[in-house]
């Protein structure tokens, strides 16, 4: 990025600032556009959000009041020893000489080192098309200036890339969105002398009753399409750009490595996003988190959570609620935005309720992993970010206590900052729209910053271990055989369990009856209760059958005496 010709009276060594740090006058953040930026290893860093830039090692140029003067060629040098001359890392032998005669001064052999561009998405997307732009505009019908770019994040090209490999198994997921992509597409082209580039990943899919099959992922690359779809009056260009990394072990933009562009004539843009929505409407859902979209297949079916009354009342009316009285919180001028922490120990249904509120149909989800060592702290804000931008959307934070935990408490250093999350938290950009449900096993772990100020979480409910009432409508709702006199010695038994425990309890007793070929029993699940209140880990181990194993072939042999 080249800066104004305002600094009039600065040298090429006076831009510089030492050990590698980068002169505030000529660069700025990104995101935040703060100037604390700095070389680390390879990379550009922010030091105020921890952004890593979008940053083009330049080859060596001479820098005179902010503007380039002179690009230097390295005939001499190989690439890699240029690139590591511009980040001061090579000997001074590869900065090369003028070509006009004579030899750098020592300001401009500096300003050689460590020259650093940082050039904007779409620049660097523009200039990777430039040699398809003769074929883009022959198929578009128009000059490219007659037409708009679209930033989507959907891709026809994977329809493509299943079409040219027939017969390949295909993920299911990607197999429904290119059924529905393929039901707008009359016909497709492609530039001539050009190999397509798909990158194909194998993966296996479990299916009921069946072993686990290889499928694969097949992900149309860099190769740009023409596309006549139904509806439309001309073609339209599709092209995946893949954008810049440098040399690090993380990607400059979390999200994807790639952006994906539709070019459309305009008049045919509107409609092209409309068609779009069609596609989407009629494929899966998708839970967004920092490594890219994970299908997410559940229900909204509160009906398949048991919550006690207080749960009920706290997280599941209160969130069908909160769509209703959209118009109420407007109208009192209050904020349309919500903070769920569920709290209590593992196995009662904290995750479960989660996955009924992300399945909500009007909610768009998106999770972010707290429990890697990795500095995450981009991540986050770009996540309520995206999450702003497409509302209603729910943010969902699992093991709060575990990644902030009070000083005295903690054992690792935090993958995101702790100031991070609670400027996310409150709302420091407007976050209308959002609710943000986290979980903790423990929140007395938590530091109390994080639940002193109200507002950061409205609703605080504890996910308690069910009474017997619960244990019985529990029972009762995996089999409505388990209710009655003779089952209410398994109920008293189970005091204590959880609800995960239960359901292995359930389970214990089913894997009997399979074993033996019939429909489980009641007495199944009485004696399966006992096993996991006696231990059952221990007494399965002294038995020789798969599962595990009744009383009669639990008693051990009587010792042989001498």
């Amino acid at each position: 990025m080249n800066t104004d010709m305002d600094a009039k009276n600065e040298s090429a060594a006076d831009r510089i600032s030492p050990a590698g740090t980068l002169a505030p006058a000529l660069l700025s953040c990104d995101r935040c556009h703060g100037h604390d930026l700095a070389l680390r290893g390879e990379v550009v860093q922010c030091g105020d959000c921890g952004t890593i830039q979008a940053a083009i090692i330049d080859r060596p140029r001479i820098v005179e009041k902010g503007v380039v003067v002179q690009e230097l060629a390295a005939p001499n040098c190989p690439a890699d020893e240029a690139a590591m001359a511009v980040l001061g890392g090579a000997d001074e032998a590869c900065i090369p000489e003028k070509e006009q005669g004579g030899t750098l001064s020592e300001a401009d052999k500096v300003a050689g080192k460590v020259q650093v561009r940082l050039t904007s998405a779409v620049e660097l997307i523009r200039a990777s098309l430039e040699s398809y732009l003769p074929w883009i505009e022959q198929a578009i019908g128009v000059p490219l200036a007659e037409t708009l770019t679209l930033e989507v994040e959907s891709n026809p090209g994977d329809a493509v890339a299943e079409q040219l490999l027939q017969g390949i198994p295909v993920v299911s997921g990607t197999k429904a969105r290119n059924r529905s992509w393929s039901n707008f597409i009359e016909e497709w082209g492609l530039p001539s002398g050009l190999s397509p580039r798909i990158a194909a990943s194998i993966q296996r899919e479990r299916k009921p009753k069946a072993a686990p099959v290889p499928v694969w992922e097949l992900d149309w690359q860099d190769c740009p399409v023409a596309f006549k779809f139904k509806g439309l009056h001309r073609r339209v260009v599709s092209v995946k750009v893949p954008t810049v990394f440098p040399p690090s072990d993380r990607p400059i933009i979390a999200r994807s490595p790639s952006e994906h562009w539709l070019i459309a004539h305009r008049e045919d843009a509107a409609k092209m996003l409309l068609l779009i929505q069609q596609v989407q409407d009629r494929t899966k859902r998708y839970l967004e988190t920092e490594h890219g979209w994970t299908r997410f297949e559940a229900r909204y079916d509160w009906n398949a959570v048991v919550l006690d009354e207080t749960a009920r009342r706290m997280v599941r009316s209160d969130f069908e609620l909160w769509f209703e009285r959209e118009d109420w919180f407007r109208q009192h001028n209050l904020p349309y935005r919500r903070g769920y922490l569920l709290w209590g120990p593992a196995g009662n249904g904290k995750t479960a309720s989660i996955r009924v509120m992300a399945a909500h149909p009007h909610i768009k989800p998106y999770a972010l992993d707290l429990s890697e060592e990795a500095n995450k702290s981009s991540e986050l804000v770009g996540m309520f970010e995206r999450a702003s931008e497409n509302t209603p959307a729910l943010v969902i934070l699992e093991d709060l206590d575990r990644a902030f935990p009070s000083e005295g408490k903690r054992t690792r250093e935090r993958s995101v900052s702790f100031q991070t999350l609670l400027n996310c938290l409150d709302g420091v950009a407007s976050h209308d729209g959002v609710i943000v449900v986290a979980t903790a096993n423990n929140p007395t772990l938590l530091d109390p910053a994080i639940l002193k100020r109200p507002g950061r979480f409205d609703r605080v409910v504890q996910f308690r271990n069910p009474d017997a009432s619960l244990r019985r409508e529990y029972y009762k709702r995996l089999n409505p055989i388990l209710a009655g006199e003779r089952f209410e010695s398994a109920i008293q038994k189970t005091k204590g369990f959880s609800f995960a425990q239960l359901r292995e309890t359930y389970i214990l007793g089913s894997q009997s009856a399979f074993e033996q070929g019939r429909e489980i029993a009641l007495a199944d699940v009485i004696e399966a209760v006992e096993l996991q209140a006696a231990g059952a880990h221990e007494v399965k181990a002294l038995g020789s059958a798969p599962g595990f194993v009744r009383s009669s072939e639990r008693r051990c042999p009587p010792l042989s005496r001498s």
